[in-house]
């Protein structure tokens, strides 16, 4: 079972290896997450308003924005392109 910040680190990861200029949303990563590691998130179970590992997604999607700065929010609510 991968641990929170292991999902997280996935999901970074699978940000990274995006071509430069691809856009995608918070459900792309949403996908992925549940499609390669379906078990894992449901491991990690449900908070009170979301399952857990949309959180784990969407601070991965932060952390490749603000510490990496591998993206850039697209003039679009939501989405965001990989630099």
């Amino acid at each position: 079972m991968l641990k929170k910040t292991e999902l997280r680190d996935a999901a970074l990861r699978w940000i990274r290896g995006l071509p430069a200029g691809r856009v995608f949303t918070n459900q792309d990563v949403y996908k992925f997450l549940e499609k390669d590691f379906a078990s894992e998130c449901a491991a990690r179970g449900d908070a009170v308003n979301e399952p857990r590992y949309r959180n784990d997604a969407r601070w991965a999607v932060q952390d490749a924005g603000k510490r990496e700065r591998i993206i850039r929010p697209t003039s679009r609510v939501g989405e965001y392109r990989r630099l």
